[in-house]
């Protein structure tokens, strides 16, 4: 039993074309059937920005093309949100920003979206729930999705405005959890750098798919494994497909 944790699709994107764009997510779809993963994180950005969306593209009509995509494969996806989706994400996926799903026995797949313009700062209510939800997952495996990754994920330099900003106490309570804790965000765009390990949590930078014009960077997807609570990294879309 495994989850497959993708991020920042960049549908719509002016710098992939409209092919390489279909490529993608039909080579995606295809080794998500031929993998049969138990669910899907998705670290959002998967449609892009407006500014960098091509001519004659809506948004929203990306979302709801995403959305049929997803649909098709017949299996949970769970999303996390970003702070300029927050108007119209809860419609467009039925589920809310930040949530906890128990679809799999043994594990807690948390979706954190900061109540923060820049994305990077949640809000003191938004920490009370969080605190009551692990609390809540006593026991189970943890899988933690949030665009912008935990502090110190990998090898980009921590700064203000570069990372979540996290409490202590909330850290402690990460690292002491009774089972693992697999914090994994996206944004950066980063190179599969070594994973932050502390105590009973581990936080990486969970996918990349790197554009169409980006030939020096590898695009590469994690599976969570829940038979050994083990993180594999898979740079082959075409893997375990006839």
């Amino acid at each position: 039993m495994s989850v497959l944790i993708i991020s920042d699709l960049h549908l719509g994107d002016k710098r992939n074309s409209l092919a390489h764009e279909e490529k993608l997510l039909d080579d995606l779809a295809k080794f998500i059937r031929a993998k049969q993963f138990q669910a899907v994180l998705n670290l959002g950005d998967t449609v892009s920005r407006k500014e960098f969306l091509r001519d004659g593209t809506e948004m929203l009509a990306e979302f709801a093309k995403y959305r049929k995509w997803r649909d098709a494969l017949k299996i949970p996806f769970r999303e996390c949100s970003i702070y300029r989706e927050r108007p119209f994400f809860e419609s467009v996926f039925e589920q809310k920003a930040d949530s906890v799903w128990n679809g799999i026995p043994g594990l807690s797949i948390f979706t954190l979206s900061p109540n923060d313009k820049n994305d990077h700062e949640f809000s003191p209510k938004q920490w009370s729930w969080f605190r009551k939800a692990l609390a809540m997952a006593d026991g189970k495996t943890v899988l933690i999705g949030s665009h912008v990754p935990y502090p110190g994920s990998c090898t980009r330099p921590i700064a203000p405005g570069i990372y979540l900003e996290i409490p202590e106490d909330i850290q402690r309570l990460l690292e002491k959890h009774s089972r693992p804790v697999f914090w994994v965000g996206g944004h950066f765009h980063w190179n599969d750098d070594p994973p932050l390990v502390r105590g009973n949590l581990t936080a990486l930078i969970g996918a990349r798919f790197a554009l169409e014009g980006e030939y020096e960077r590898t695009t590469y997807v994690r599976e969570l494994r829940l038979e050994d609570s083990s993180i594999r990294t898979i740079t082959d879309l075409t893997e375990g497909q006839q």
